[in-house]
């Protein structure tokens, strides 16, 4: 609650006691034959916010005056002052925009507080669409990931932009300090698995060998200047592991440069958490429960501030087949389903783009090195096991709550 708020209950809690006990002493004195307050006291008393209190001394303790414009003036006054408090409410209270879109193939929701909240919301939204049609996606003629994928697959440089430059060399760090565990280049492997149409099927081990031959991202190479190079016509590049935590931070910036009061934004797995949220209480961050139905979470993560959180888990997109569960989190030394002993990891991070690409990657290194991995980027996570055992880096340790039983904390 905002301190003008409380400074205003307060200030109107105390003029109405006043109101109450002035009524009340005016009318002890009354029976004593003692000099008696002022009606235009009592009369300042009610203007100045005690009209509510002064009705009901006048009530609990059968006060009378001779002027029936006292009587008469007390509720006028409160009428006012009712009416004053409603539209004092309705500026102080902050407007909220809820909203749910479709983007970059995920649900898109929005809870934004503050003024001009529905006009920023559809911004929000247009800023996502915008990023993904103009940006991050391959299917797009035109964007600039797909411009990047003809030029390598033509053998020839493209120039990026200082923002794409820098969305690639921090893709490309992700890659290599996670010792390929996270790789933009395995398109072709995921597009072999079909895991984007309507029949995923398990592939041919001979057609998997060479989607792999394609991939590695240390055949992409970015030079200082911005020029983009493959060594092989066969390279691509797919941002899909860290294109939802890009549009994070996309979002955050636009948000900041608004009149928003607070939001928060959930992006498919990654959710942005900004400003402050309305009232005293933190922002709470629902953790899905990976063999639950959507929204079923197996605990929450408490946030004061700004933040992303990223999840990467097994449940999102899957088929079985012969008796087998196979899902799209793709290892990319072996071009099958990553087995690392967990089904989630959730990251939070300063940055979209870094919690994003590391949910991926501890998913496929697993719960040991994926800690040391966030340990160097100074990131924290959730790691969920497939026995139902969660583990919580030190910095989270105060901001989770398990709350389903069916899962163990551990220590």
């Amino acid at each position: 609650m905002e301190a003008g708020l409380i400074i205003a209950i307060l200030y109107g809690c105390v003029l109405n006691l006043a109101g109450l006990i002035s009524m009340g002493l005016d009318k002890k004195r009354a029976k004593e034959g003692a000099w008696r307050i002022p009606e235009r006291t009592l009369f300042l008393i009610a203007i100045f916010g005690g009209s509510l209190g002064s009705i009901l001394g006048m009530q609990l303790f059968r006060h009378k005056t001779r002027h029936k414009a006292f009587v008469l003036g007390m509720p006028l006054i409160l009428v006012i002052q009712i009416i004053l408090c409603v539209v004092f409410l309705g500026r102080t209270m902050p407007a909220e925009a809820r909203r749910t879109d479709f983007a970059m193939g995920t649900v898109v929701s929005e809870v934004i507080y503050g003024p001009d909240s529905d006009r920023t919301a559809e911004g929000v939204y247009q800023c996502i669409l915008k990023l993904e049609q103009q940006e991050l996606s391959w299917r797009a003629e035109d964007s600039a990931v797909a411009v990047w994928n003809q030029s390598l697959e033509q053998g020839t440089a493209v120039r990026l932009t200082g923002q794409e430059q820098k969305w690639l060399q921090d893709s490309l760090a992700l890659c290599e300090d996670s010792n390929g565990a996270l790789d933009i280049t395995i398109h072709p492997v995921i597009d072999l698995w079909g895991m984007e149409q309507e029949q995923p099927a398990v592939p041919a081990e001979e057609a998997l060998q060479a989607a792999l031959a394609d991939t590695g991202y240390e055949r992409i190479h970015l030079s200082e200047d911005g020029m983009l190079t493959g060594e092989s016509v066969a390279c691509s590049i797919d941002l899909g592991a860290v294109g939802k935590g890009i549009a994070g931070d996309v979002v955050r910036e636009y948000l900041a440069d608004s009149p928003v009061t607070g939001a928060v934004i959930s992006i498919g797995g990654t959710i942005v958490v900004y400003g402050d949220k309305p009232g005293t209480e933190d922002w709470t961050v629902g953790i899905q429960d990976p063999r639950g139905p959507q929204g079923t979470v197996l605990g929450t993560l408490t946030m004061r501030k700004n933040g992303i959180v990223s999840t990467s888990g097994d449940y999102e997109k899957y088929f079985t087949e012969q008796g087998t569960r196979y899902h799209h989190i793709f290892d990319p030394a072996t071009g099958y389903p990553a087995d690392s002993g967990l089904m989630a990891v959730t990251v939070v991070s300063d940055s979209g783009l870094i919690s994003d690409g590391l949910s991926t990657a501890c998913f496929v290194l697993g719960y040991q090195d994926g800690c040391s991995l966030l340990e160097q980027y100074g990131a924290e996570g959730i790691f969920v096991t497939t026995e139902r055992q969660v583990y919580i880096t030190e910095g989270l340790r105060d901001m989770f709550e398990l709350t389903d039983t069916d899962y163990e904390l551990q220590e």
